[in-house]
């Protein structure tokens, strides 16, 4: 009722962000809201001094946004959506109690991307699992990569990753040709045909960062003292008609409690 946002769509090319950032400071803004780490880091090098609300942002201190997850220290405070990554690839080897090698796709370019991929290696490796990963520098050569690593492992696994979100149907397409599995970080893969995951409610995330946003511009929060916001569980999601194509029995233990969503890829 008393507020005016002006946004802006990257439309997955992270080259428009700084000129972007550049025009919702201009408006004077007396907050804004950068989604995902590139968006976030691209209002972060535009201005020092307007609050930032971050959204989705996997590791914020790596990305050099906040100094600490408790006591941001600057103008930036958010949300962070750090995945539970054990217990994606704990479901992993419950769908497929018989894999061996899981494949990271990831993109080379984004930072929290690595991370991710870097704590599922470890979780994987742990399990027993191989792990071989799978980096992209563009959207352009995902379906060559999947292509190729679907011969290689038993089943893919996917971080919260905006290039390879932007290009899932590209993916599942590649991979359903082989039959492999894929494991996601995020709810909306797996309803764009995904296999399953434990990941972190989106929605909830939006509203969050909302809820964050509204306090500073009431003036009942400051960044610099506001911790980032993080998600304690995930909730598991599974593609019932995925797991059905791939011929992949889901087991009454992973099916109870979990939402079980279609195939959108039609």
């Amino acid at each position: 009722k008393n507020i005016e946002i002006f946004d802006q769509n990257g439309q997955a090319d992270q080259s428009k962000l700084a000129t972007m950032s550049q025009q919702l400071v201009g408006k004077h803004a007396d907050a804004l809201v950068g989604i995902a780490t590139p968006a976030a880091q691209a209002l972060a090098n535009t201005t020092n001094k307007t609050p930032i609300v971050m959204s989705a942002v996997t590791d914020p201190v790596s990305a050099g946004l906040v100094k600490d997850m408790t006591h941001p220290g600057g103008n930036i405070t958010g949300v962070s959506d750090q995945p539970p990554v054990a217990k994606q690839i704990d479901l992993g080897l419950k769908l497929m109690p018989h894999a061996k090698t899981v494949g990271m796709l990831y993109s080379s370019s984004e930072d929290n991307s690595k991370f991710q991929v870097d704590q599922a290696t470890k979780q994987a490796e742990q399990r027993g699992l191989a792990v071989k990963k799978f980096a992209v520098p563009s959207s352009n050569e995902i379906a060559q990569t999947v292509q190729v690593m679907s011969g290689q492992v038993d089943f893919i696994y996917i971080p919260l990753d905006n290039t390879i979100a932007n290009a899932m149907p590209t993916v599942v397409q590649e991979a359903d040709k082989t039959g492999k599995p894929v494991i996601t970080a995020v709810d909306t893969m797996v309803k764009q045909g995904g296999l399953a995951t434990i990941g972190v409610n989106q929605y909830q995330l939006g509203i969050k960062t909302g809820q964050m946003a509204a306090d500073i511009l009431h003036g009942k929060a400051k960044p610099a003292d506001t911790p980032v916001f993080t998600v304690s569980k995930g909730d598991t999601i599974l593609n019932r008609s995925e797991a059905k194509e791939l011929g992949i029995t889901i087991p009454d233990d992973v099916a109870a409690g979990a939402t079980i969503v279609g195939d959108s890829k039609q």
